[in-house]
Parts: structure tokens; sequence; C-alpha cells
């Protein structure tokens, strides 16, 4: 299969490194690191301390391909929605939170889409050089329900590379729980600074569960069916990636925006539709934009 990878950050080179074993895989990437990436290469390094140099095309176009993958940050869609609005290969998202989720729906309709949730955690060191820090769960699947072929494919070519990757035929629901996720995990160990395994602290160990029962109040209010437990989860992920940062931490120690507006940000707006008053994913929102300003 002709698979194209866009984004060249921590998920993304996970990805195009493991698919690119019985694929063909094309990574996007910006213009202004083509160039050393091109001449250096992707390195990933594995969890055993192996450093994989996959053969990949480098690229800084998205152009017509079996499958498009999109791991850019979900404040980075709207600069390629005008390029993937007018191809007609298939996307398969795996950004965080639920705007893009909602964006794409909107934008070229859930026949088209696919989705990717995982909870391995993976640091970018720099540009093309990234770091698989603990294993998670990852589940795959057709926004319509369907079992295509490219999501067999995609999830054997997976497993068979070192990441158990299930298919679902309710993948939507899968996008709101690592959303709830998120919302609790992300912003407390942000503002703490501290990698995933000091949030058992009884400080911020209550915090999170705080945020996560509210996100997981506002999901079951809408109308959603968490196939699996929240919180039991993210204990699951806390333990299984204890020395990884969270990319919300990692985007704050590089300066770089956050994707608070697209997780937290987007169920205090569902929220306050239902007459909510979100009072935890409130406070860590406004903390952490306080911060990038």
């Amino acid at each position: 299969m002709n698979i194209t990878v866009v984004g060249a950050g921590a998920l993304g080179n996970m990805l195009a490194t493991k698919l690119s074993k019985n694929n063909k895989v094309k990574l996007v990437v910006k213009p202004e690191h083509a160039k050393k990436i091109r001449e250096k290469g992707i390195l990933f390094k594995e969890i055993d301390n192996k450093i994989i140099n996959p053969k990949l095309e480098i690229t800084t176009n998205i152009e017509e391909t079996d499958l498009v993958i999109l791991c850019l940050k979900s404040y980075d869609i709207l600069d390629i929605i005008e390029t993937i609005t007018n191809i007609e290969s298939p996307i398969m998202c795996c950004q965080n939170g639920l705007q893009t989720l909602h964006l794409l729906i909107d934008k070229i309709g859930p026949k088209r889409i696919s989705y990717l949730v995982t909870g391995h955690g993976i640091s970018k060191i720099k540009p093309g050089i990234s770091e698989h820090k603990g294993k998670g769960f990852t589940y795959i699947g057709e926004l319509s329900g369907t079992v295509s072929e490219r999501i067999k494919q995609i999830s054997n070519d997976l497993c068979s590379n070192g990441v158990e990757c299930n298919i679902v035929t309710n993948i939507g629901e899968y996008v709101w729980l690592k959303t709830i996720i998120n919302s609790a995990i992300n912003p407390i160990a942000a503002l703490a600074e501290v990698k995933n395994g000091e949030l058992k602290r009884p400080e911020l160990y209550e915090k999170i569960k705080e945020i996560c029962e509210e996100s997981e109040y506002i999901a079951v209010k809408k109308g959603i069916k968490l196939p699996l437990k929240p919180w039991k989860e993210i204990n699951s992920i806390i333990d299984k990636t204890a020395n990884n940062k969270c990319s919300m931490l990692q985007d704050l120690e590089n300066n770089k925006q956050t994707e608070i507006d697209a997780i937290n940000g987007e169920l205090i707006r569902i929220a306050k539709e239902l007459s909510i008053n979100p009072i935890h994913n409130q406070q860590v929102f406004s903390e952490i934009e306080q911060l990038i300003q």
C-alpha cells in the first residue's frame, strides 16, 4: 500500500517507521526541516533502545495515495484542510481532542475518514528524531463503522511490528475516551512539569480524578457510550508511560502552542451547550492559557 504520513513529530515518526516495513511510505515534513531530514533520515528509538533508520521518501506535498495519515497537531489541520478536501484519498486522523473530528466530518464527511487512537508514550527529541517511552492501547476504525481492507492491513502491519492494534466499529467513541484521558492527564502534568509516573502524587492524582469525572459526565450527558472506563485507562496509561512527558508538557518546554483548546476547550464548549458548569476543565484551561500568553 502507498501511504503518506503527514507530520514528522513523535507519533508520525513511529507510524512511518512501523508501516514502512510492509508499505511504501512518504513522510510529509515542514519545508524548513526537509533538507536536514532528507540528509540524515528519520531516527526512531525503540523501548529496548534499538535505533531504527527507516527507508522513507521525504516530501513537503500531500498528493493522491492509498491512505493519508494525519499526525499533525490539531491546530495545524486548518493549514492543510483545503488540500485534503481537494484530493480523494482516504484520511486517517490521529489528533488529540474533538476539534479535528468535528471539522473533518463537516468538511469532507465521514465516509473517507478513519481514526487511530493510541495511548503509547512517544517523545519527539527534535525534528525527525523520536523515542518510544511506553506502550499503551491502540484502536483504529472507520467512522462509518465498516471494517475496510485498508484498516485490516494497517492493523496487521502495526501488530506485526510491535504495536498491538485493535479494530473497532465505534471509533468515534474511542476518540471521546482519549479526549477524556487527555483532558485529565495533559494539563495537570504540564502545569506540574512532571513525567506521567509522578501523577500518582496525592495532590496531583486528586486533580486528575476530578477532571476525569467531570469530562466523563459531559460525555455521558452528550449521549456518548464510552467503550471503556476512563479512570481505569488513565491509571493504566500513567503506569505504562511513567517515564514519558505528555505532549502538552513537551509543547510548553519547547515554547509551542498546546492542544488545550482542542481537548479541554472543546469539552468546555460542549458542556456549556448542555448547561453544565465545567469548573475543573475551565480552571486548567485558564491556567495553561496564562502560561502561553
